[in-house]
């Protein structure tokens, strides 16, 4: 019985680690959901960009009311009533009065104050437009990352599978006094290296997992299906196609943009602080008959009155000063904002590029290098022209090649993400 298991081992062992060099693709049980299933979810969902809307609702009723006119005044008295009778009737001048007043602006202030709030409603637009945008680039770049991982699990979980048997014939081999005990303990250290891997893999897996959900506005403990396969990516966009994609698209950048636009009517509108406001009023006195019983005429009265703005130098020129601040704040957060995204987008382009590359070196030489090479150590150590050592090592350098090719792949979607969050657009891209 032990007889027959050393004359197999050559052969099982060859078996096995050609079956961890050429893998079969695993059918999935479910179909890969993509990753718009989550977007879609969390824009429908999210309560931040409901906190958001409702925000801009509020900001468009605002602007509403900054265009009306303010309430007029209404009021009833009575005038000349001599305290001494207290009759109606005894002075010429006492009457019983109603009376109306409506206060106007100077021309240009309702309209500006009306601009100053729809500009305030547009920044709050375009901020929600930039949530929208950073949300989908998270779910986006989180369901990269999962599926890396998950790859990367798949690779470790068949080495692990292979190197498990392996060990297994190497100890009975050595049970029998064939084998060593070095590559008894060279095996079992690499099964042991392989499951703590794959332990720190599948733990990472669980984290974005919960990550992904949450950000889908889905229950953190559901589990997340298969998902689709990551592409190589290749852009066909220049440093500066993607920067004039910025400067159209980029909600942010707008929402500045309003911000400045704000400014400059917030200027208007400090400069309008120094006109007067008018208050015209009208009045109606109604009289009673004299003593004798002479009719009296009723009156009518009418009045304008204004508001100084006397007070320029103490108010109306801060208030000037602080709008025009503002005005160069907001050119200065545009400059910045421009500044950040040019570095970032050659940033991303230049790692995207390296990350394709590489991607690209693994998949067309490094893994079929490796396989090779195991095959051809896999044939001398059937024949016993290679040690053990040699063969764990050509087994453990297609493992690493593998995880290192959908780590790589993951890297540079994730970072197609970033440069999409910093542009405002998604991008297409070509796959191989």
């Amino acid at each position: 019985m032990g007889r027959n298991k050393i004359i197999l081992t050559p052969g099982g062992i060859l078996f096995l680690l050609l079956a961890a060099a050429f893998p079969l693709k695993s059918v999935a049980e479910e179909a890969p959901l993509p990753v718009s299933h989550y977007v879609e979810s969390a824009l429908a969902d999210n309560p931040s960009l409901e906190s958001m809307r409702e925000r801009i609702r509020m900001k468009e009723n605002a602007a509403i009311k900054a265009g009306a006119l303010d309430d007029p005044k209404l009021w009833m008295g009575i005038v000349n009533l001599p305290t001494g009778s207290w009759d109606f009737r005894e002075e010429d001048m006492t009457g019983k009065e109603i009376g109306l007043s409506q206060m106007f602006p100077w021309p240009g202030m309702r309209k500006t104050r009306e601009e100053m709030a729809l500009r305030e409603k547009e920044e709050a637009e375009f901020v929600l437009e930039e949530m929208r945008s950073t949300l989908r680039s998270e779910i986006k770049m989180t369901y990269s990352e999962l599926a890396s991982v998950r790859k990367q699990i798949e690779a470790v979980r068949r080495s692990q599978d292979v190197l498990k048997d392996i060990v297994g014939v190497t100890e009975e081999i050595y049970a029998v006094g064939k084998g060593s005990q070095p590559d008894v303990l060279r095996g079992q250290l690499e099964y042991g290296r392989i499951r703590e891997m794959r332990i720190g893999l599948e733990n990472r897996e669980q984290v974005l997992s919960v990550r992904l959900n949450t950000l889908a506005a889905l229950p953190a403990d559901r589990p997340v299906p298969p998902l689709g396969d990551l592409p190589e990516i290749s852009l066909p966009y220049a440093q500066a196609d993607l920067v004039g994609i910025y400067e159209a698209e980029r909600p942010a950048r707008k929402a500045v943009l309003a911000r400045a636009h704000r400014s400059e009517s917030s200027i208007r509108m400090a400069n309008l602080a120094g006109k007067p406001e008018f208050d015209v009023s009208f009045s109606y006195m109604q009289r009673d008959a004299m003593p004798d019983g002479t009719k009296r005429s009723d009156m009518f009265s009418s009045m304008v009155m204004m508001t100084l703005p006397i007070w320029r130098k103490e108010k109306i020129e801060p208030g000037i000063r602080e709008m025009e601040a503002e005005k160069r704040m907001a050119a200065r957060e545009l400059a910045n904002l421009d500044l950040e995204t040019s570095n970032a987008i050659g940033r991303s382009l230049a790692t995207m590029e390296r990350r394709r590359q590489a991607a690209t070196l693994y998949r067309t030489t490094l893994i079929p290098q490796a396989e090779q090479s195991f095959q051809a150590t896999a044939e001398s150590y059937r024949v016993g022209k290679t040690d053990f050592p040699m063969l764990m090592d050509s087994v453990m350098a297609i493992l690493s090649f593998r995880r290192e090719y959908a780590a790589t792949v993951g890297d540079l979607n994730v970072e197609k993400t970033r440069l999409e969050a910093a542009v405002g657009k998604e991008l297409d891209g070509g796959g191989r």
